[in-house]
């Protein structure tokens, strides 16, 4: 697995996910922009990896800003001023690999056909420009498991669209060219990974029984739940957005999937980043992504607490 993350509270969530899971091999993390600028998540994401144990991942540094336009810090209100709600964790002791994210990418799927997955859960721009650079990836890639779109906005809080997630949000454009790459995608969509919840019992019990990892991972949940709180008072969670894509990553079973043909919208006044799904079924339509509909949650809930505190 290829993981590139905007890391951001639920990207380490993801990321101890991913190596925490047996059935997963971490082959490389690359990090983009999006929720927090991408030094910060570079800087972040070798941060718990080390925590974790597994400085031995590498790390590319990939896009700073989206295809078409300069990125604008917006998510310091959910994921806190340095993208990991305050924790103060040491400056990390490895560095990031001297090469750019996309171009990381092509070489580690070019050298392993067939083998990798790539999971992207942050802006879809480091793929993007991948799969410009070098198109044949798309058809040596295992497949591309993506956090992103929604097909039903479900009302998140911290989202500047009322039609759109963050990440197809933030680069409609990259997204288009994912979705039309000719890889085999399977989109996990805001509205599924909204069913998923993380509550302060969930949180209480990964910090007392996981290790030093886990604990800074909670630490940083609790930031992002009062972050949801401020915005409605009668939530009692925070969503699992990330992780649920690396677990369908590995497991697909835990989510419903419906074949669909999807476009996203790049122009719209006020539909930027909004997913088009075409079910008409006239005959002409061809789908190009398999789309999360459902998910088991509870099951994933309880998957999810148990990955957490593996490795303790």
């Amino acid at each position: 697995m290829i993981l590139d993350v905007d890391t951001g509270i639920d990207d380490a969530m993801a990321i101890l996910y991913a190596v925490n899971r047996p059935g997963i091999t971490l082959e490389a993390l690359t990090t983009t922009y999006g929720n927090i600028d991408v030094a910060s998540a570079t800087r972040n994401s070798l941060q718990i990896l080390e925590a974790a144990g597994h400085s031995c991942v590498p790390v590319a540094a990939g896009a700073s800003r989206a295809l078409t336009r300069p990125f604008t810090k917006a998510g310091s209100r959910i994921h806190g001023p340095n993208g990991i709600g305050n924790v103060d964790l040491p400056i990390p002791k490895a560095s990031a690999r001297d090469i750019w994210a996309p171009d990381f990418i092509i070489e580690l799927v070019r050298a392993n056909p067939g083998e990798l997955t790539l999971v992207p859960v942050g802006p879809m721009t480091n793929v993007a420009h991948a799969l410009m650079k070098a198109p044949d990836i798309a058809q040596k890639l295992a497949g591309i498991v993506l956090m992103g779109g929604t097909i039903w906005h479900p009302g998140v809080p911290g989202i500047p669209s009322p039609v759109a997630d963050a990440n197809f949000f933030n680069d409609p454009e990259a997204a288009r060219i994912v979705l039309k790459s000719g890889a085999k995608v399977t989109m996990v969509g805001m509205d599924v990974t909204m069913k998923t919840k993380l509550t302060a019992p969930m949180m209480d019990d990964i910090a007392a029984r996981g290790g030093p990892a886990a604990r800074i991972v909670m630490e940083a949940a609790r930031f992002y739940l009062a972050a949801y709180q401020a915005q409605y008072t009668d939530i009692t969670y925070c969503a699992l957005h990330d992780p649920l894509a690396v677990a369908v990553a590995e497991d697909p079973s835990i989510v419903s999937l419906e074949s669909m043909q999807i476009d996203v919208e790049c122009v719209g006044e006020l539909t930027r980043g909004q997913v088009i799904p075409d079910r008409r079924r006239t005959g002409t339509t061809v789908p190009n992504a398999e789309v999360a509909i459902a998910v088991e949650a509870e099951k994933f809930e309880a998957l999810f607490v148990e990955t957490m505190v593996m490795g303790a």
